[in-house]
């Protein structure tokens, strides 16, 4: 059945959900702090590489500040360095059903959101906010399509989510939230093609950037249509499909819908374990326990790897083999066969050193083939060939971080400290931010929180 959504009134109600749905004091308030020293951790890993360098050299911050972990102060600009670095190493959060990277779009937009202070409390608010507003908005594009045209959703929602959460943080009225999200709606972009390049990440970046931007606009006068997200030529109708059932449901009920993912977001959300794509951690979970049952002198042994994932499981990989340290991140078949040759994946098996010296973990890769099987749950199944003819063979249906299936707080810690290792920072910086941000009282500023030289100073 399709919709008529210029008789929703979508965009309003959605502004209205996201400026007026309780959110409770506390809520999920353990996920809000492990997300946020997620965010800061892998942006700390990122800070010195030259990516990140090159980026600086064309804005207005100095290139060979390595120093600073994290651009302190507020604006586009700021953002959009953040952003970048948050995402430059695909080890940030995920949604396990969505494919999405919500912190690394809201923390560094809430940072850079003002110059003044930002209690927790208000910080915590906002946040789920826009987490709620990512699902929502994803959902009801309907994700798989959306994202099966080729478009990257944490960029294509990440800036309106981004919007929402600043909208709920800076507590503005219902038309000049309806302008924001407008016009971060008409700069949204990012398409997967660029999946393993530098581009990718800074889709990031440039979401946080336009979403602060579409706010100072809009907060400025600057008119946007009111109907954005509903009109014939807007947002939905750009990248969803109009007439889909999520699109009808929501149109019928943005209220409830939003206020569900405002309490229910943290149990479709996740911390990654291994720095590559979110769609090879289930099939190196289960060539880890795989690897278990083979031992270590077996490895060379190996003679075929069969995976088989969910149907659209294969949708963000790279097929082919991988060229670049980058592009490994996203070959399912490389990582399978690192996870197996390693016992573990780390930020220092993707740097192009590690990767041209990885002939090995290339052969190997070789001999793994993947394959989608039947709908529904989300899966990977290993087989195994050896030479002595044994199929060992494993099946995991929550990635290791998944909310399901979460890290412990020493496999956080244990991450947090290789982000650390990884950016040369070394004595207690790791430490230092599990215990500030872990001690944060409700009124405590995050902003004062320890993002840059300090850490290198400890």
């Amino acid at each position: 059945m399709a919709v008529d959504l210029r008789e929703s009134a979508l965009t309003e109600r959605l502004a209205v959900a996201v400026l007026t749905t309780e959110v409770p004091a506390s809520l999920q308030e353990r996920e809000v702090r492990h997300a946020l020293i997620d965010t800061l951790s892998v942006s700390v890993a990122a800070s010195g590489e030259d990516g990140i360098r090159r980026l600086r050299s064309v804005t207005a911050l100095d290139a060979d500040a390595s120093a600073a972990a994290w651009v302190p102060g507020e604006g586009a600009t700021a953002g959009f360095i953040n952003g970048t670095a948050a995402h430059f190493f695909d080890f940030d959060d995920v949604s396990p059903t969505m494919p999405l990277h919500p912190s690394a779009v809201l923390v560094p937009t809430l940072l850079a959101a003002d110059d003044g202070p930002l209690s927790f409390e208000r910080f915590a608010e906002a946040f789920i906010v826009g987490q709620a507003a990512f699902r929502t908005i994803t959902q009801a594009l309907p994700s798989a399509l959306h994202y099966g045209r080729g478009w990257h959703s944490t960029s294509t929602v990440g800036r309106l989510a981004a919007v929402a959460a600043l909208a709920r943080l800076k507590n503005l009225d219902v038309p000049t939230t309806q302008r924001a999200l407008a016009l971060a709606s008409t700069m949204a972009a990012g398409s997967r093609a660029n999946f393993g390049t530098m581009a990718k990440p800074m889709h990031v970046g440039m979401s946080v950037q336009d979403a602060l931007r579409a706010v100072d606009w809009a907060e400025a006068g600057i008119t946007a249509s009111l109907q954005e997200l509903e009109a014939p030529s807007g947002y939905f109708a750009r990248f969803g499909e109009a007439g889909h059932q999520a699109l009808v449901d929501l149109t019928v009920d943005v209220e409830d819908r939003f206020a569900q993912w405002v309490n229910d977001w943290a149990f479709d959300w996740g911390l990654k374990r291994f720095p590559s794509c979110y769609g090879t951690h289930l099939a190196i979970d289960a060539v880890l326990d795989m690897r278990l049952d083979l031992g270590d002198d077996t490895t060379l042994d190996v003679e075929a790897i069969d995976v088989v994932v969910h149907e659209n499981g294969t949708a963000p990989l790279q097929s082919g083999e991988p060229r670049t340290a980058n592009e490994a991140k996203f070959s399912l078949e490389y990582c399978v066969a690192l996870a197996l040759l390693n016992g573990a994946v780390t930020l220092a098996d993707f740097t192009p050193q590690s990767f041209e010296s990885r002939q090995d973990v290339r052969d190997m890769a070789r001999r793994v083939s993947l394959r989608e099987g039947e709908a529904g749950r989300e899966f990977a199944t290993v087989s195994m060939l050896t030479a002595g003819g044994r199929r060992p063979d494993a099946t995991v249906y929550a990635a290791r971080g998944d909310s399901s299936n979460p890290l412990s707080d020493d496999e956080l810690r244990t991450k947090i400290a290789s982000c650390f290792s990884y950016a040369g920072i070394d004595g207690p910086g790791a430490g230092r931010l599990l215990d500030a941000v872990g001690s944060l009282a409700a009124d405590a500023d995050v902003r004062s929180l320890p993002m840059g030289i300090e850490w290198r100073d400890s």
